[in-house]
């Protein structure tokens, strides 16, 4: 047997057309301890990336390769600036917003068609649902999150937005989600297309063997580490899947950022299993 250092494949950034920026900061920790901290004075305005912060990071970025800065956060629109950073990332390029739904309404869609129609760029909405039934849906994400997420959506509809799903699911799996969503859909006047969908695919293999057979060669891979970085309190990663990953930090600021990604984790596993963006809009 030969003695070897198995070494993870390496992808390098081919340009900067993505940027991530992830609003909030906290880490997890146990329930006792979040109540604490979010009635804290001292920590209220602690648990938010800063305006100041994201405006020094965009200074270092080549605007004209930009194409979509992307607002992460469980709680992101809740930020005390966020309407601030919202119009700060326009001037750059369009934008699109994560959420649950938890923090849109009719009056906060209202509003943010007024913010768009300011300029020339457009905000997109990727709002993350995980079925069709509330049932199964509430099962997964807790108790009322479908019909907040269901409220975000005909909201957002209402004024002229048109709101992506985002949901996590198998290959097989896809066409049944686009009928039941299809269906919920027509309950509240909104129509699906295949631009409405965005699916984090997952896949679970048994063995190696079936895992290489399913894997795509690495000419066809076209990952989100390819053509985007995620800015955060702690510095810049390479996907926005890796979050506070140790491996997945590429440096302190996105003006000395490595170009270099290794991909060891298995959520990498996940993308070159299918070779396709996860988060990046995939119409650009």
């Amino acid at each position: 047997m030969n003695n070897s250092i198995i070494q993870a494949q390496c992808v390098n950034l081919k340009e900067l057309n993505h940027l991530f920026i992830d609003l909030e900061y906290v880490k997890d920790q146990t329930k006792s301890f979040n109540v604490y901290r979010s009635r804290s004075f001292n920590q209220k305005n602690k648990k938010y990336l800063q305006l100041d912060e994201i405006k020094d990071a965009l200074s270092e970025v080549d605007k004209s390769h930009l194409k979509y800065i992307y607002l992460l956060g469980k709680n992101s629109m809740s930020h005390p600036e966020f309407n601030h950073i919202l119009r700060l990332c326009l001037s750059y390029c369009s934008v699109t917003i994560f959420s649950d739904g938890s923090c849109i309404n009719d009056k906060k869609s209202r509003f943010l068609k007024r913010v768009e129609e300011e300029g020339t760029n457009e905000i997109i909405f990727k709002v993350t649902i995980n079925h069709y039934d509330e049932k199964i849906n509430d099962e997964i994400a807790g108790r009322g999150a479908f019909r907040k997420a269901v409220h975000a959506i005909t909201s957002l509809n209402k004024y002229g937005f048109n709101p992506i799903l985002v949901i996590k699911t198998e290959p097989s799996k896809i066409e049944d989600f686009k009928e039941g969503f299809a269906e919920l859909g027509k309950k509240f006047r909104f129509e699906t297309d295949d631009i409405n969908f965005s699916f984090i695919l997952q896949d679970k293999f048994e063995d190696v063997e079936s895992f290489n057979k399913k894997q795509l060669p690495v000419c066809d891979w076209n990952l989100d580490c390819m053509t985007s970085r995620l800015l955060s309190k702690s510095g810049i990663y390479n996907c926005a899947a890796l979050i506070n990953d140790y491996r997945a930090r590429s440096g302190a600021s996105l003006g000395d950022f490595s170009k270099k990604c290794y991909l060891e984790t298995e959520k990498c596993s996940q993308c070159k299993m299918f070779g396709q963006r996860m988060f990046c809009n995939s119409w650009v």
